[in-house]
């Protein structure tokens, strides 16, 4: 009984020869990894929640969720009287982070940093106006974001190298 090894065998003439291995695409294994397909949905989180504390301002509620971001509230407090102003500067925001998801999801390393930074800084928002609550959720998304993120980057490395394509 012969051992089991990563690179399958083809025979020719008789003789096994090895395969290269073949490196996923990185959506392809984005996909196939929960961690990372979790660390994604983070930014839909974000933009989800965030779009019901922009609802809920504007309907006149002193109530939001703490995942939400804080730049959306800097933006209504200071467009306050000008919802036409302030309604598609906050739907920008939303998408950016709905679009940082759907990058990660699809194995963009940058969606996950720059997504990341993005809400980190929004984060700092929080910490300037000393509401914990909101920093210490922010420092949590962070880091399940991080996890996602790091998963991501130790399966691309992890990945054989490409091989030249020969042209026939």
């Amino acid at each position: 009984m012969t051992e089991p090894t990563a690179v399958p065998a083809a025979v020719t003439d008789g003789a096994p020869v090895a395969t290269p291995a073949v490196a996923q695409t990185p959506r392809a294994l984005a996909e196939s990894m929960p961690l990372v397909q979790s660390g994604a949905r983070w930014f839909w989180w974000i933009a989800g929640l965030s779009a019901v504390n922009v609802g809920m301002q504007h309907s006149g509620s002193d109530t939001h969720f703490v995942v939400g971001l804080g730049i959306t509230s800097l933006i209504d407090a200071l467009f306050s009287g000008l919802p036409v102003v302030s309604l598609p500067l906050d739907a920008l925001v939303l998408a950016f982070f709905f679009a940082m998801g759907l990058m990660a999801q699809r194995g963009s390393m940058r969606a996950f940093y720059l997504g990341g930074a993005v809400y980190a800084l929004d984060g700092v928002l929080y910490l300037f106006m000393a509401d914990w609550m909101p920093v210490g959720f922010h420092v949590l998304v962070l880091f399940f974001i991080g996890k996602g993120a790091l998963a991501l980057r130790d399966a691309l490395r992890a990945q054989p190298p490409a091989s030249p394509v020969v042209a026939a």
